[in-house]
C-alpha cells in the first residue's frame, strides 16, 4: 500500500527512542490529509490527531492527522529515493531528509492490534519535496560525516 504525506518525525538513521527506552523500531511520522487518513482508516488502520505548536513550544491551536510507519530493520539506502521535481530523475538518498519533506510511504499490513488498530510495517520511501536532513545540514556536517 502506498500513503502520501508530510514527513513530521524521522528516525530512519537510528531506532526511536521514547521517554529514554529504545523502542528497537526504525519510524517514520507522517501527516495525512484528509483523504489520505480515511484510506488508512478504510484499512482498519487507526490515525492519530496530534496537537500543533509554534517555535516556542506553546500548542497554536490547530492539529494534524498522522500515522506512524515502522520497521525492525533499518532501511537500506536503495530504499529511500528523492524523485528531483525539474527532471523526474530518481536517485537513492538513504537517510538524508528531514522533517516537512513531501513523501510517499510503501507500507504493507500487519497483524490488527485491539488498541493500534492494523500495524503499518514501513518498507520503502519516496521522497517529493525535500528538506534538509542532519547529514546534509551544512557545509561542517557534511564535512563531519564524510570522515
Amino acid at each position: 500500500m502506498i500513503t502520501k504525506g508530510i514527513a513530521k518525525y524521522v528516525y530512519l538513521d537510528s531506532t526511536e527512542k521514547f521517554q529514554g527506552e529504545d523502542t528497537g523500531k526504525y519510524t517514520l511520522t507522517v501527516s495525512l490529509d484528509d483523504k489520505e487518513a480515511k484510506a488508512l482508516e478504510s484499512e482498519g488502520v487507526k490515525v492519530r490527531t496530534i496537537k500543533s505548536y509554534d517555535e516556542d513550544g506553546k500548542e497554536d491551536g490547530g492539529s494534524y492527522k498522522a500515522r506512524k510507519f515502522s520497521t525492525k530493520y533499518p532501511l537500506s539506502f536503495e530504499m529511500i529515493k528523492y524523485q528531483h521535481s525539474e527532471t523526474g530523475e530518481v536517485t537513492s538518498i538513504g537517510h538524508d531528509f528531514g522533517a516537512e519533506s513531501v513523501v510517499e510511504v510503501l507500507w504493507k499490513k500487519g497483524n490488527e492490534h485491539p488498541q493500534h488498530g492494523v500495524a503499518t510495517y514501513l518498507t520503502a520511501v519516496k521522497v517529493h519535496e525535500r528538506t534538509e536532513g542532519y547529514r546534509s545540514a551544512d557545509d561542517e556536517t557534511n564535512e563531519f560525516f564524510a570522515t
